[in-house]
């Protein structure tokens, strides 16, 4: 006869199964109930991302989030990712995830694709080193634009992707950024965004408002850029200490700052 405490168990698992996960990677063994794996003894039963954990826990058994690899049929132990997550922190998407107990992968991959993209692409050249604790900063992200994002967990028997995870990125205002450095010798940078495709001029001025060098003038489309400054004139003469002005021109829209050039 079956105690009651396990029949309720293997009741729930039975009748109440959430529906596939999408974008599931595929399984190399177990067999999935519940949206996680059963293990023995002192195992953890885990549920696929994307499949909701019916929280459920009894004896030494829990019922965790986060996609899972099975290290083996005869293994005691078990490996889940248990978050994967993004955040957009100003001008770069910042990536992040947790591996539980100890790492049987031999590193991760990021994938990204952008909206209205099917096919993902590779971010990292080189694998990234398998920490319980990983990151990735993609900092080639435009304003106004969706990007989705996988992981790959890379192990002996191939490469586990999770279900994909969306960042929208807020619009940005066409911005002129301050040089740096600032006060500067013998060099600068100066960084600006184009919020559209545009004809672009950028220009340094001396204090009287004379122009003494162009840097850029030509149609460029919408993103971050940076131009160096030398300090010297469009004749290649070294340029004096003193005050100086920038000022950016894209299509109608203009704006300018201000430099201190210090010999």
């Amino acid at each position: 006869m079956i105690p009651k405490r396990i029949g309720l168990l293997l009741a729930i698992m039975i009748f109440i199964t959430p529906p596939p996960a999408a974008a599931q990677y595929d399984i190399p063994q177990s067999v999935i109930s519940s949206g996680g794996v059963i293990c023995t003894g002192s195992h953890i039963v885990y549920c696929t991302v994307g499949q909701t954990a019916i929280g459920v826990s009894t004896g030494s058994h829990q019922v965790q989030s986060g996609f899972w690899y099975p290290a083996g049929i005869s293994s005691t132990v078990d490996v889940a990712i248990t978050s994967f997550i993004g955040e957009y922190t100003g001008e770069v998407v910042f990536l992040r995830w947790s591996v539980t107990a100890d790492v049987p992968f031999l590193g991760f991959n990021v994938y990204r694709s952008e909206e209205g993209i099917e096919d993902f692409t590779k971010l990292n050249e080189q694998l990234i080193p398998p920490q319980s604790m990983g990151e990735y900063t993609d900092t080639d992200v435009l304003p106004a634009e969706t990007y989705a994002y996988i992981l790959g967990a890379v192990s002996a028997e191939g490469e586990f992707r999770s279900p994909e995870i969306s960042i929208k990125i807020p619009p940005k205002p066409f911005t002129l950024y301050q040089n740096a450095p600032n006060p500067f010798n013998p060099s600068t940078t100066i960084k600006y965004y184009l919020p559209e495709d545009a004809l672009v001029a950028l220009d340094i001025y001396d204090i009287s408002g004379k122009r003494i060098a162009r840097l850029v003038n030509e149609g460029q489309e919408k993103g971050y850029y940076t131009v160096v400054w030398n300090g010297k004139d469009t004749r290649g003469n070294v340029a004096a200490s003193g005050l100086y002005f920038y000022r950016l021109i894209a299509g109608k829209k203009k704006m300018s700052k201000k430099m201190v050039l210090l010999r």
